[in-house]
């Protein structure tokens, strides 16, 4: 307990509750000290050492001058000035640092409780006043913004092990207030007091600093799921239907939203259908799914369409069959048609029908040209290649000429 310090870290996200909670933890530290039934010499020693530590702060300016005043003067005594009144009136016999986190909700404050700079000066008045009885020092730092929390560690290795602490005390900063033990008294606090308005030095302090009412608070409107409200309209509309009384959707919903009705709504039968189609069916779920449950019956006021009755479905042969026997019968009612070929035994395409043409009448091409060819030549020979080029670029056959004798077909 000698060469120990306690910190205790308060939140200002709501400052409502840091007088509440530096008394609990400043009460809890004490009868944790009872507890461990340290001996009365070595308990007023250790409350010496804090009123030492209290009493012997000296500011970095002065410590450069301390440094040399003990090199040339080390069998002199070090002249301690007297405790301030209103400091270490509860004198625990262990250093104590308080920190105040979360300075970053200053904004916040701001902007949802209505928190001025006059709500900041009060809770840094009242804070360095609780710190001031039990001879803490007090600081302010945001472990979001990086702000004091360097210091905070150099302040305790200057406590340890007393090495140079340069950084001033700062009561300016709202945001970055530092109050080392031993530096503050009632004098100073008081500035502090000196321009309150709004508030007042004997009223306690959570009857000044307290939260909102519920009313500004913002309230979460929670839905209902749709199946439910569905279940509970349809027997709504079953209960309308087996007392007989017509229902309107003005009278269904009356209990859950006030409307007006400037139109008629429809029969009980169609609602009644629509809510029972919206409870039947499922995602993803035909008219041919296996789960897929049955509508109601139609009531009256409802328009049911004729269904159609659906076609068997054939397979390749049957439906090769049943093509053949249509084309049969076409054919004996009309004996005049050509009988038509199944889809087998029909023509090539356009193209080879072409070539095979030309390769039929082969002395037509000599004729333009003039030459005589002999009949006894069979179409055979006639190059395909050429007239199949011929018909698939376009050209038209040329036309015979007068006075020559025509070949026979």
């Amino acid at each position: 307990m000698n060469n120990s310090m306690v910190v205790i870290v308060l939140s200002l996200d709501k400052p409502w509750n840091l007088e509440e909670e530096l008394l609990y933890w400043t009460s809890l530290l004490e009868e944790h000290i009872k507890t461990l039934q340290i001996d009365e010499r070595d308990l007023a020693k250790m409350r010496q050492n804090v009123v030492d530590l209290f009493s012997s702060y000296k500011g970095p300016e002065n410590k450069d001058e301390k440094e040399e005043e003990k090199k040339n003067k080390e069998e002199e005594d070090e002249v301690i000035l007297p405790v301030p009144e209103g400091a270490l009136v509860n004198n625990l016999g262990i250093p104590i640092m308080v920190v105040l986190s979360k300075v970053d909700c200053m904004s916040v404050l701001q902007k949802e409780n209505d928190f001025s700079e006059e709500h900041f000066e009060y809770i840094q008045w009242h804070l360095r006043k609780s710190c001031l009885s039990f001879g803490a020092g007090l600081l302010y730092c945001s472990p979001r913004e990086n702000s004091n929390t360097r210091l905070l560690l150099d302040y305790m290795s200057h406590v340890f092990y007393n090495l140079k602490l340069k950084t001033e005390p700062q009561v300016i900063d709202r945001d970055a207030i530092f109050v080392p033990i031993g530096w503050d008294n009632l004098s100073k606090i008081s500035l502090v007091s000196e321009g309150f308005v709004q508030f007042s030095q004997l009223k306690p302090f959570a009857e000044q600093i307290a939260p909102l009412p519920d009313i500004r608070q913002k309230r979460v409107m929670k839905g209902e799921d749709d199946q439910l409200f569905l279940t509970r309209m349809q027997a709504v509309l079953v209960e309308k239907q087996k007392s007989g009384s017509p229902a309107t959707t003005h009278k269904v919903l009356e209990g859950e939203a006030k409307g007006s009705t400037k139109t008629p709504p429809p029969a009980d039968g169609v609602l009644a259908n629509f809510f029972n189609s919206l409870l039947t069916k499922k995602p993803g779920s035909g008219p041919t799914s296996p789960n897929h449950s049955p509508s109601p019956p139609p009531t009256q006021g409802t328009l049911v369409p004729p269904k159609k009755a659906l076609a068997p479905q054939l397979s390749a042969p049957q439906q090769r069959e049943e093509h053949e026997k249509k084309a049969l019968a076409s054919t004996r009612s009309n004996p005049e048609a050509p009988e038509e070929k199944p889809e087998a035994q029909k023509e090539k395409p356009a193209a080879v029908k072409t070539t095979t043409k030309l390769a039929a009448a082969p002395a037509a091409a000599p004729a333009a040209v003039g030459r005589e060819k002999s009949p006894t030549k069979t179409p055979s020979k006639m190059p395909v290649k050429k007239a199949g080029a011929a018909a698939a670029t376009g050209m038209k056959k040329p036309a015979p000429k007068r006075g020559l004798p025509q070949p026979r077909k």
